[in-house]
């Protein structure tokens, strides 16, 4: 083989080995543009979801009330489920205001009582207006056996019981704490009205009646007081409910005069009975 031709086999050695060596560089250079551009794509994910991330609440508002999970501009109230806007941008002057309005927030407000045993209603983990303290209960048992006049043995009863317990409500009190409460309450009122009546100086209309007992045969004298307020609403109070020894005139006149300072009353407009003489000579005593 001749020189010239072995110059022409070392050429295409070299030329084959420079375009290898270009090729490999070309694909280490495509494989290093890839992984940048990885890692620029995983930088962009990354800062995405920095920029998607939540930010922790920081207002009180924000425990009686829940976001949507479609909406995060809007949200709901826990107590009366209305839905309000709630920008993330903006303040939450509006969730406050909705809570000083919102009577489902005012009764479970009001059941927050420290000293006292609370029972928390739920519903799908909502809370429910229904929520109230035991004393609130035990108040308003004691006002519907007063109001409707019924038996004071009603809060022992086992159908009574078993409403409550089936209502998720307190276990009613016993007779006598209703007895109690109630005798508490009277004096209460009573004691409120007297004030009134002195600060007032209200005059008043009576009515008054003795009855006797059919089982007893006790003769008690029933003394009404009738008035107009200042809203011009006609009222009616029982006063007095006294024991009596006879139908005298004298005794119905200083039952009658003993009953009116209980209560502060000092101005009386006219007093009407029916017609039997002890009545006539009684305010004739007057």
């Amino acid at each position: 083989m001749d020189s010239t031709s072995m110059n022409h086999e070392d050429g295409l050695r070299d030329d084959h080995e420079l375009h290898n060596e270009e090729t490999q560089n070309l694909t280490q250079e495509s494989v290093e543009r890839g992984k940048r551009k990885l890692s620029e794509g995983s930088g962009s994910a990354s800062d995405q979801n920095k920029t998607q991330r939540t930010l922790p609440t920081r207002s009180g508002a924000w425990a009686h009330y829940t976001r949507l999970e479609n909406n995060r501009d809007k949200c709901v109230c826990n107590y009366c489920q209305r839905e309000l806007t709630c920008p993330t941008s903006s303040c939450t002057k509006n969730l406050w205001n909705h809570m000083q309005t919102c009577k489902e927030f005012k009764a479970w407000e009001d059941g927050q009582d420290p000293t006292q045993s609370q029972k928390v209603i739920y519903n799908e983990g909502q809370l429910q207006s229904a929520k109230v303290s035991e004393l609130v209960f035990r108040e308003a048992v004691n006002q519907m056996l007063v109001i409707e006049e019924l038996p004071l043995a009603l809060v022992e009863n086992t159908t009574f019981r078993h409403f409550c317990n089936k209502v998720n409500l307190y276990k009613p009190h016993s007779r006598s704490t209703a007895t109690r409460d109630i005798v508490k309450m009277f004096v209460e009122r009573k004691s409120a009205l007297k004030q009134w009546f002195l600060a007032s100086k209200q005059r008043v209309s009576l009515t008054t009646d003795i009855l006797v007992s059919q089982v007893t045969g006790a003769s008690y004298m029933v003394i009404s007081a009738h008035y107009v307020d200042n809203n011009w609403r006609l009222k009616k109070l029982i006063i007095g409910f006294k024991y009596v020894t006879d139908h005298k005139g004298k005794t119905i006149s200083n039952t009658l005069l003993e009953c009116l300072p209980e209560w502060g009353i000092e101005k009386v407009f006219c007093v009407t009975v029916d017609n039997a003489t002890a009545n006539i000579n009684a305010l004739s005593l007057e």
